[in-house]
């Protein structure tokens, strides 16, 4: 954990809160993928490189990790992806890692230059929640399938509580799913939700599927107390910013008040939770799996 934490800019305040438990839950990935010594990995939607960077302890000295992500250098808060990317590549894990703005479609046909690349798998870390809907998660598949990425390994939450303060979380995902359904298509800005389309397990094994990988193994667990991105999203559903940009967006009266009704239920649980004496909102369970292309 030492050597992450020292790879990685962060907020003094919030290391024991925010940056620890999220490595943490990174780790416990690469446990349960079984990422292998030596492998060259593009993580795909890399975001500030948290997952590259536990990736890049897995692989050890001889493998790599290419990051990739649409996002423009001057995004995120408080540090910008272009700040976060170049304090990796400074540190003890920098020689293991290179970062690039590109889509993995415009990337992967960089790669035809350059004969010695080879990547041995795809990592889809929490990142096709972003992702705008189902057809874009198909193509991005067959994408990989056409360029002979043998192994995906694939996170995402599971819209599943087993718990009952799991249910804001899911409830809050669900709403902003539902608000990026309805709102007019535009390019993201710097105030973007992090739950775009929010894609279910079925529908995103069903992309993989259709591109011709198989699932060789899966599972599920629940995140530790302390990993707290449900918290932040049912935050983020009951703040200011999120009704002010559903306002803005002028949906119709039905839509709106489908959205502000799930809205209403995540105040609802919250509230109910709190009278319970569960203060915090744990994060919903996250599901994983290994795929791998059918010969």
């Amino acid at each position: 954990m030492d050597v992450l934490l020292s790879c990685s800019l962060q907020n003094p305040d919030l290391i024991s809160k925010f940056h620890i438990p999220r490595f943490q839950h990174r780790l416990a990935l690469m446990n349960e993928w079984h990422v292998r010594p030596n492998e060259r990995i593009l993580d795909i939607g890399c975001g500030q490189g948290e997952s590259c960077l536990a990736l890049a302890l897995a692989v050890g000295k001889g493998g790599h990790v290419t990051g990739i992500d649409t996002a423009p250098p001057d995004y995120g808060s408080p540090f910008t992806m272009s700040e976060a990317h170049e304090y990796i590549r400074q540190s003890v894990l920098g020689s293991r890692v290179t970062f690039q703005s590109a889509d993995t479609p415009s990337f992967l046909h960089s790669l035809n230059d350059q004969p010695s690349t080879v990547l041995d798998s795809a990592v889809l870390c929490h990142s096709l929640w972003y992702f705008p809907n189902a057809d874009v998660a198909q193509s991005l598949f067959a994408t990989l399938a056409d360029a002979k990425i043998s192994r995906i390994y694939l996170a995402e939450y599971s819209y599943t509580p087993c718990q009952e303060n799991q249910v804001p979380h899911v409830l809050a995902a669900k709403a902003e799913a539902l608000f990026y359904r309805y709102k007019a298509p535009k390019e993201p800005d710097l105030k973007e939700q992090n739950v775009r389309a929010g894609l279910d397990q079925e529908s995103i094994l069903r992309a993989a599927y259709d591109a011709g990988f198989a699932v060789a193994r899966k599972g599920q667990f629940t995140p530790p107390e302390d990993m707290l991105e449900g918290q932040f999203e049912v935050d983020h559903v009951l703040g200011k910013v999120f009704p002010m940009r559903i306002a803005a967006e002028n949906l119709k009266d039905s839509q709106e008040a489908e959205i502000r009704a799930y809205i209403e239920q995540v105040r609802s649980e919250t509230a109910l939770l709190k009278s319970r004496g569960h203060p915090t909102i744990r994060s919903m369970d996250v599901w994983w799996a290994v795929l791998e292309l059918n010969e």
